[in-house]
C-alpha cells in the first residue's frame, strides 16, 4: 500500500503514543488537583476561624458578664484584708487592757453607806521587771510590763470611825471574786484636812492591779 500525501507533508498529525498522552494527562491535572487542595484547605481554614470567632465572643460576654462580680469579690476580698488586720491589732492589745466597767460596779456596790466617791481615776506605766524564761526557767529575762493603778477619793462627814470603815472597804474588795484575782495591792491613806466630826473626811485608796505584760 502506498499512502499517497497530498498535502506535501504539512498536514500529517504526528504521531502519539499513550505514554505521552498519559504525560499531558498529569501535567493538566496537578494544577487542577493544588487550586482544589487549596481550596478545600481554604474553607476548612475559614470554618475553623468562624469557629474561634465564636467561641471569642463567648468568651468576651461571659467576661463582661462576671466583670460585676469579680470587682464585687475584690472589694470584699479587701475589706475582709482590713477587717483581719484590725481583728489581729485588737487581739494583740486585749491582753494589754482591763475591762473597767465590772471593776467599777464592785467599786459602788461594796461603797460604805456613811462615804461617797468623790474622784476617780486610772494611770498607768511601762515599767521592766525580770521575770524567768520561758524556755529556761534558771535564766531571768526583762519584759516590759504595764502597771495600772485605779486611784479612788471617798469621803465622808457623819460620825464614825472612818478609818474602820475604809478597812472593811478594803478587804471587801480584795475579797471579791471578780476583782480580787485582779489585784497585786490596795492602799489607803487619809487626805490632810479638817478633823472632828463636824468636819469631812477624805481617803485616798490605790488599787494597784497585776501587771501583764
Amino acid at each position: 500500500m502506498h499512502t499517497i500525501d497530498l498535502l506535501r507533508g504539512e498536514g500529517i498529525p504526528a504521531k502519539t503514543t499513550l505514554g505521552s498522552v498519559l504525560i499531558l494527562v498529569v501535567i493538566a491535572a496537578v494544577p487542577v488537583l493544588v487550586a482544589a487542595a487549596m481550596a478545600d484547605r481554604y474553607l476548612q481554614n475559614r470554618e475553623t476561624i468562624a469557629i474561634q470567632q465564636k467561641a471569642i465572643t463567648t468568651d468576651q460576654a461571659t467576661i463582661e458578664e462576671f466583670a460585676d462580680a469579680v470587682a464585687s469579690q475584690k472589694s470584699v476580698e479587701q475589706a475582709q484584708s482590713i477587717t483581719n488586720t484590725r481583728l489581729s491589732e485588737v487581739a494583740s492589745c486585749l491582753d494589754g487592757y482591763i475591762q473597767w466597767s465590772p471593776v467599777l460596779v464592785t467599786l459602788v456596790e461594796n461603797m460604805p453607806e456613811k462615804m461617797v466617791m468623790t474622784k476617780l481615776s486610772a494611770e498607768s506605766k511601762v515599767e521592766k521587771i525580770r521575770v524567768p524564761k520561758k524556755d529556761n526557767p534558771n535564766q531571768e529575762i526583762d519584759v516590759s510590763v504595764t502597771k495600772r493603778t485605779l486611784v479612788l477619793d471617798i469621803s465622808g462627814s457623819q460620825p464614825g470611825n472612818y478609818e474602820t470603815i475604809v478597812r472593811d472597804y478594803r478587804t471587801r474588795l480584795i475579797s471579791s471574786e471578780l476583782l480580787g484575782p485582779k489585784l497585786e495591792q490596795i492602799t489607803a491613806s487619809k487626805k490632810p484636812g479638817g478633823t472632828g466630826d463636824d468636819k469631812t473626811v477624805s481617803w485616798t485608796m490605790n488599787l494597784i492591779f497585776k501587771s501583764e505584760s
